[in-house]
């Protein structure tokens, strides 16, 4: 069932509907941030199938503007130019080193070249049956992206299929790819516009669900991290915060005792009575001074008489004021 007035089939039609709304999602993400590089790779792949669809279903169609060799070959152009990012985007969204060399060099070889020459066959003899011969280059090299996709996931999981990621990745690598190489098939047997569409976007599309399933989940580790560090700097904050309350008191406490000294050496008290005016000062009682100094209690009584005498206070809250420790009002 092809879409009124057009060429496109409902089923390719519905597949750009769907491709168009993930595009500007897309486009909107990258805006709200420019530095994630996954999002400018989903990007391009969407766009491609988009025009993929859209040139593949609706040309050639001689109520459109341009010849029909020329809306032909843009229509096989988008065919070859789709495939050929699917190397470069397992590359760098899958990361998966071994597929370098076709990311740079081989699509480069195996696919616009042939491309170049199927146009050149295609106009000069008018046939495009004929032409169409030179889809057995893709085909064949498809086969061999197929072979260093299964290295290249296996090096970067250590050889090992054993993860779930590798699994994933091998399995949407292949159903993405394999459509590809069934295309010349389906053109050759002419199996419909819309079996096409089916099978070369689904695989794609799954492609990208995988990407982003992997992106979502690296964002949510990251976000975990993030949590974590703000956890662990607000336990560093704490502990900074006591430590610097602990080195406040103990620099209020010399301060204090430095005054007490220079008190005690301007009323001209001796070494022990000093030592006794700085303990009482702290908010020892005679019986602990006697203690700590290992003196009897009424020989600390004794001292503090003699300081009271020489500071000429009555009471130890005006020594305190006398000595600094107490601000006076």
């Amino acid at each position: 069932m092809l879409l009124p007035g057009t060429q496109m089939h409902l089923v390719t039609f519905l597949f750009v509907c769907i491709e168009i709304v993930i595009f500007s999602y897309l486009l909107i993400y990258r805006l709200a941030r420019p530095d994630d590089k996954s999002a400018y790779l989903n990007i391009i792949l969407i766009f491609l199938l988009i025009v993929y669809n859209v040139t593949g279903g609706l040309l050639p169609d001689e109520n459109l503007p341009g010849s029909y060799y020329l809306q032909t070959s843009i229509a096989y152009a988008t065919g070859f130019v789709t495939p050929c990012y699917f190397p470069y985007y397992v590359y760098h969204a899958f990361r998966l080193e071994k597929m370098k060399f076709h990311a740079y060099k081989g699509v480069f070889i195996f696919l616009i070249a042939p491309y170049v020459i199927f146009v050149i066959l295609f106009v000069s003899s008018g046939n495009l049956e004929a032409a169409k011969n030179l889809l057995i280059i893709p085909t064949a090299y498809a086969l061999w992206v197929i072979i260093t996709l299964i290295k290249a996931v296996r090096y970067k999981y250590k050889n090992s299929f054993e993860t779930k990621g590798a699994k994933e990745e091998m399995a949407v690598s292949f159903i993405s790819l394999t459509p590809w190489v069934s295309l010349p098939v389906i053109d050759f047997y002419n199996l419909g516009q819309a079996v096409e569409a089916t099978t070369t976007n689904t695989g794609f599309l799954l492609l990208l669900a995988l990407q982003l399933k992997q992106h979502i989940r690296m964002v949510k580790s990251e976000h975990q991290r993030l949590i974590d560090s703000e956890e662990k700097l607000s336990r560093w904050n704490e502990k900074l915060q006591e430590e610097v309350d602990k080195r406040t008191r103990e620099i209020e406490r010399l301060s204090a005792e430095e005054r007490i000294f220079e008190s005690c050496k301007q009323y001209q008290l001796t070494a022990r009575e000093r030592e006794i005016a700085s303990l009482i000062c702290r908010g020892s009682s005679y019986k602990q001074i006697a203690d700590s100094l290992f003196i009897a209690e009424r020989t600390v009584t004794k001292h503090v008489q003699n300081i009271f005498d020489k500071v000429k206070v009555s009471n130890k809250l005006e020594l305190l004021n006398k000595l600094g420790v107490v601000p006076t009002n």
